[in-house]
């Protein structure tokens, strides 16, 4: 265990590693910018495919239906 590791285990066993609301922050904030990311690409996606004609789709395997009913999904379901 290196120098800092021993000194953050200290002050946190301590209680003075931050408010605990702030700890909390620290994991919630990225995790809310990781969801945000993915819910943008799926919304991305779904455009593109909108664009696709039924030739396209066809290619990909994808029915014309299936398209539609994906398209018309919320971005972030």
């Amino acid at each position: 265990m290196s120098t800092i590791d021993t000194i953050k285990t200290e002050c946190l066993a301590e209680g003075r590693g931050g408010s605990a609301e702030r700890r909390a922050m620290s994991g919630t904030i990225p995790a809310l910018f990781a969801w945000f990311g993915r819910a943008m690409l799926k919304r991305r996606t779904r455009m593109h495919l909108s664009e696709l004609n039924n030739d396209l789709l066809d290619d990909i395997g994808v029915d014309p239906a299936d398209a539609r009913r994906e398209i018309k999904r919320f971005f972030w379901d």
